[in-house]
């Protein structure tokens, strides 16, 4: 069955797209100062895709996002706790 919302906010997509993309970069570099701002970006671009898949009705890549966004709110508390 084909989902004819995939094409909705195509903007959207490849803004989310774009900011994973960027901040991935930023953690690659491994600048420990910045890991954090990846982390807070990597979040908001967790949302959008949430809220695209949500649109979508896609649930196993909404769960899948709502656990990464859980892990990287974790991520960001250890880093703190541990700098």
């Amino acid at each position: 069955m084909r989902n004819n919302n995939k094409l909705k906010f195509p903007k959207l997509r490849w803004c989310a797209a774009s900011v994973s993309i960027t901040c991935s970069i930023i953690q690659a570099t491994a600048i420990i100062k910045l890991q954090w701002i990846a982390w807070i970006f990597l979040m908001l671009s967790v949302l959008m895709w949430s809220y695209i898949s949500y649109i979508d009705k896609d649930r196993a890549r909404l769960t899948q996002q709502i656990i990464f966004l859980s892990l990287s709110i974790i991520a960001i508390y250890n880093w703190f706790q541990h700098r």
